[in-house]
């Protein structure tokens, strides 16, 4: 069931509900979207949860709306879904925005795994965020071949020859959404450390070992600044719902029962 959301926002966030059990909402991070940041984690999760998966503005089906984008972009989404009480998955730039979600409705958030995910841009990952953006204007292959780069484990890149890699390239540069600009925006704006002291729900931290773009350094920011929460490790790139979708699933669902 596909179904919009944010009625009182001057925009609408288009959602997926899936599954039955205890709810959660997925949040993405830059360019991503409901049909490509998840892999097969999102079909995993329903087979034990309600899950509520939400295309950021800009991205899927959700338009770009005018203006700045905001991190408060899922309230709406989980009260139009029928929500009371939820966990959030926030992976990359979606761990920030679900951290904020926490700190502003404690009330509703049962929980937050936050997979790969950052408080504040490090200098390392500014400039990744700079060279993407710059790149938008470049070649197109070139583009794909740096986000492949970025994204992908070295376990992924090695089943890939070169024609892989440029078929790869090409469908992931095809796929970026028309918002994907104003999200590295976003992103390269982002700061919720002050936030983390003040989470109060159960907080799983989940770091991609092999990650070039968020390096686990930044999710041991995260849980080092969330009161409680337990951080573990999956080896995978950036792209870790994709790559080791069973290990995550099964952390959250544990998360979820605890």
């Amino acid at each position: 069931m596909s179904t919009p959301s944010g009625a009182r926002h001057a925009h609408l966030l288009h959602y997926t509900d899936q599954g039955s059990g205890p709810p959660v909402v997925l949040v993405h991070g830059v360019a991503g979207g409901i049909d490509t940041s998840w892999g097969s984690l999102l079909e995993l999760l329903a087979e034990h949860h309600r899950v509520i998966a939400v295309d950021n503005p800009g991205s899927g089906n959700s338009p770009l709306p005018d203006g700045h984008l905001q991190l408060d972009t899922i309230a709406l989404t989980a009260e139009r879904a029928g929500l009371e009480r939820y966990t959030v998955v926030g992976y990359s730039m979606g761990s920030a925005i679900a951290v904020r979600h926490a700190i502003r409705y404690p009330h509703r958030v049962a929980a937050l795994a936050l997979i790969a995910g950052f408080a504040c841009p490090d200098p390392r990952l500014r400039l990744a965020l700079h060279t993407w953006r710059d790149l938008l204007d470049a070649d197109a292959r070139l583009l794909g071949r740096y986000l492949l780069q970025q994204s992908c484990g070295p376990a992924t890149l090695a089943q890939l020859d070169h024609a892989d890699i440029d078929r790869l390239a090409e469908r992931t540069v095809a796929g970026l959404p028309p918002g994907t600009r104003r999200h590295i925006d976003l992103a390269l704006s982002v700061d919720v450390r002050d936030d983390l002291p003040h989470v109060n729900a159960p907080a799983l931290v989940i770091a991609a070992t092999e990650d070039l773009l968020v390096t686990p350094s930044h999710s041991d920011v995260l849980a080092q600044g969330i009161k409680d929460s337990r951080l573990i490790q999956v080896l995978a790139g950036h792209d870790a719902p994709a790559e080791q979708p069973m290990a995550i699933s099964a952390h959250i669902h544990a998360l979820t029962h605890r």
